[in-house]
């Protein structure tokens, strides 16, 4: 009975180097290498800060409260899965755009290059599509919508 440990601990020593020497998804390197939460929070602080204007009863605060309950980080993060996935871009695209966000300099100098230009053409491409889609479009109005209802109602007397 000794004898089938001893041959199930090899395999599964195997099985483990092989799980650990897999790549990660596209999704865990968006995760992993893109300032999602800090793109998020800018997202909401000036979609606040324009939402103020026409709401000027209520602070910046409440305003970014109501957007963050109907535009959640979760919303964008399956956004962002969706426009930077294997189908979209390749791996070196990719890892040229997390270059490219992750140091300034290098975004610099990559606007001035061919390839920096059909990149950020396939990028602005991609995202123009996205926003033409009437699917996203409802969803978005959706939302906003429900962001919209929801302030005037905080706004009402006695809300």
């Amino acid at each position: 009975m000794p004898r089938i440990p001893t041959l199930l601990l090899p395999l599964l020593f195997t099985a483990a180097l092989t799980a650990c020497d897999q790549k990660p998804t596209r999704e865990e390197q968006i995760l992993a290498n893109l300032p999602l939460q800090e793109a998020y929070d800018h997202n909401i602080e000036r979609m606040a800060t324009l939402l103020a204007r026409t709401h000027p009863q209520l602070g910046e605060a409440t305003i970014a409260e109501v957007l963050r309950k109907h535009l959640t980080v979760e919303d964008q993060r399956q956004d962002l899965f969706k426009l930077y996935s294997e189908k979209n871009f390749s791996d070196a695209e990719f890892a040229t755009i997390v270059d490219a966000t992750r140091d300034p300099a290098k975004a610099k100098a990559l606007e001035d290059t061919e390839a920096g230009k059909q990149l950020s053409e396939k990028l602005t491409g991609l995202m123009r599509e996205t926003a033409r889609d009437q699917k996203v479009q409802a969803l978005a109005e959706q939302r906003m919508q429900q962001v919209e209802d929801e302030l005037q109602a905080l706004e009402k007397p006695g809300a």
